[in-house]
């Protein structure tokens, strides 16, 4: 798919910045609404930036309320994501354990009300359940687990060209290769983008543009939320398929990290700490590689869960940037200093596993639905203004 595969319009009811799960899939679901002329701007190709590098971990687990009840309505899609989108999304259901020593569990526990009060199927094992479960797993430091059975994860390659072709055919637009410059306001309303191919104007547009949406809306005179560019590293071992290596997908709280089985034995593993492998970066930044001290810190701790795998042989991992907020919780909804401006944004590694419920809901908010409004409303962006984060604990949930 060309950059050029149709001439770049003048004018569009709504321009989408970026071409990733959140931006197509918005696209998708408000051409369902029959939102108008809907075009999507990808400055590269789509899938390029965070998608395509997606862990894509699917696991059914927050300690915010809010944000547990887009995971239990993103799942829904998920599950009937053939049905629903017309293709398939490659997903695999591995069940998900979130393991915590007795440090963690006070707070497991409150996560683990959370998580069932918004509707999902999680239950509380004592870590010998947990070993019937996961014989390959050391169980000795663990004081509680949270198992989620219908956990699991998805291909983000599938998933997202499952939207692009669903919202290709409902009539939106497109356009690849087209980076934008600037944003267009008059009189406090956004009137249009800019591209090095000339000015777009529209009523409404919204930045989903991952990493780089910082620095756009910077530019643009709105700083305060707290937006910025990370790269997430993660790396790969190979052991012997449901032999020495993990069956579920796991957030091990009490090593900070997370891992779960790809197919051929292969388990692919990363930090849930924002300190460790999510090094800051500008977004232009097109280091790739996964840091050797890293791969070296995440694998102990992998070895230490997981005893057999300290004779697996390490893959290639890989990295891949993602965008991050001042909460750790995604930014969502209307930039109220701008009419008709919107923002999809930093997600902090989870983005993947909320993304369909994300486009479907941004898409009804910005058509006036008081349900999606309703959902939405903690992850406001005016909600550092108005001094009410999203309080995370400083863990990055991968996604």
């Amino acid at each position: 798919m060309s950059g050029n595969e149709m001439t770049l319009p003048k004018t569009a009811d709504v321009v989408i910045i970026g071409g990733g799960i959140m931006g197509v899939s918005m696209a998708y679901y408000l051409a369902r609404r029959s939102a108008g002329r809907i075009l999507v701007l990808e400055r590269e190709v789509v899938g390029s930036g965070s998608t395509g590098r997606s862990v894509a971990s699917v696991d059914l687990f927050s300690p915010q309320p809010a944000a547990a009840r887009l995971q239990h309505y993103a799942y829904e899609i998920f599950a009937h994501f053939t049905e629903r989108i017309g293709d398939d999304c490659g997903f695999v259901t591995t069940g998900t354990a979130v393991l915590a020593g007795s440090d963690q569990a006070a707070e497991l526990q409150k996560a683990f009300a959370t998580t069932l009060a918004a509707g999902i199927d999680v239950r509380l094992l004592r870590p010998a359940e947990f070993a019937d479960l996961e014989p390959a797993a050391n169980v000795d430091d663990l004081a509680s687990i949270c198992y989620t059975p219908a956990g699991g994860y998805a291909d983000p390659v599938l998933t997202l060209n499952a939207y692009v072709a669903a919202a290709r055919s409902a009539g939106v637009m497109i356009q690849q290769g087209q980076p934008v410059t600037g944003l267009v306001q008059q009189g406090g309303r956004i009137t249009g983008v800019e591209t090095k191919a000339g000015t777009i104007a529209a009523p409404v547009v919204v930045c989903a543009a991952g990493p780089w949406s910082g620095r756009l809306l910077q530019a643009f005179g709105l700083a305060g939320l707290g937006l910025s560019a990370a790269r997430h590293q993660v790396i790969a071992m190979q052991g012997v398929a449901n032999v020495d290596s993990p069956r579920l997908s796991i957030l091990d709280l009490a090593h900070s990290t997370y891992a779960r089985p790809d197919t051929g034995g292969l388990t692919v593993a990363g930090s849930l700490d924002p300190a460790v492998g999510n090094d800051p970066v500008e977004p232009d930044d097109q280091q790739q590689r996964v840091n050797p001290d890293y791969t070296f810190w995440v694998a102990e701790r992998l070895v230490q869960r997981y005893p057999m795998l300290e004779t697996a042989e390490l893959r290639p991992g890989w990295s891949g940037l993602v965008s991050m907020s001042a909460d750790f919780q995604p930014v969502l909804g209307r930039l109220p200093e701008v009419t008709g401006l919107y923002c999809t944004a930093g997600f902090s590694g989870g983005g993947f596993k909320i993304s369909p419920a994300v486009g479907d809901l941004m898409a009804g908010l910005m058509t006036g639905e008081a349900e999606a409004t309703k959902l939405l409303a903690p992850f406001r962006p005016a909600r550092f203004a108005e001094n009410e984060p999203l309080l995370s604990g400083g863990v990055v949930a991968l996604g």
